[in-house]
């Protein structure tokens, strides 16, 4: 099935991680301008551009905020578990409970990608899947990252603490730790995030080795789940 991608970096960045998948780049007349050099490399790695009016690229984006910049490409890839446990020797994975806001979803896998995160989990049911408005929230970072859909979010993370000896670390307001000071993890850790609102699932909580919060020292008391999970990514991915 053909997905549609909407905006320059969304774009961009798939035409830069998977080109044999674009099958076509559709540009306004004036985006192609402010592409400039970003043009050329688009169709030196062999993906075809095309001009189109305004009136063409809204109807093929809908609600989308395209920017003149819109691409037909193939399916979204999935990863599987085991491509992604043989990603590095020490391992550091986001696994999100229920996260169901593209935004939030988006915002999260450009977080890990950025960080050097090797995959991020995800529910096959009661979770945001990737779509276009998850790439571009992303900025495209979708298309860089290994994103795994999972059926039972609690027999994965315990099969990764047992079977691979990775860490679990649940991210809470009411955790025991400080997300600075986690124990050592030399084969890895999941770093999970809960839903917007509810936090993690009692099973899921259950299976963590450790529960973390992080610190708030000002007047508000929390925060946005993507921004709480930036910043909880930069912490665990420092402590490698």
């Amino acid at each position: 099935m053909k997905r549609l991608l909407a905006g320059t970096h969304a774009v961009l960045e798939a035409v830069r991680a998977r080109p044999a998948l674009v099958h076509v780049v559709y540009v306004e007349s004036d985006a192609r301008k402010a592409l400039g050099t970003a043009a050329e490399e688009i169709r030196g790695r062999g993906v075809r551009i095309e001009e189109r009016e305004r009136a063409d690229l809204d109807a093929l984006a809908g609600h989308a905020k395209h920017q003149g910049v819109v691409a037909i490409t193939g399916d979204y890839g999935y990863a599987e578990i085991e491509h992604v446990l043989s990603a590095s020797t020490t391992l550091l994975l986001v696994a999100l409970d229920e996260v169901t806001d593209p935004h939030n979803f988006g915002a999260i896998v450009r977080s890990a990608v950025a960080m050097g995160a090797d995959g991020v989990l995800t529910l096959k049911d009661r979770a945001a899947p990737v779509t276009p408005v998850v790439v571009r929230a992303s900025a495209g970072a979708t298309e860089h990252a290994r994103i795994v859909r999972v059926t039972n979010l609690a027999r994965t993370l315990a099969a990764l603490r047992d079977d691979h000896g990775l860490q679990v670390v649940g991210l809470a307001a009411d955790g025991t730790c400080d997300i600075d000071a986690l124990p050592e993890a030399p084969a890895g850790r999941v770093l999970v995030v809960g839903s917007e609102g509810k936090g993690m699932r009692r099973l899921v909580r259950e299976q963590c080795d450790v529960v973390a919060r992080i610190p708030l020292p000002g007047p508000v008391s929390s925060l946005n789940a993507s921004v709480a999970a930036g910043i909880a990514i930069h912490a665990a991915a420092r402590q490698r």
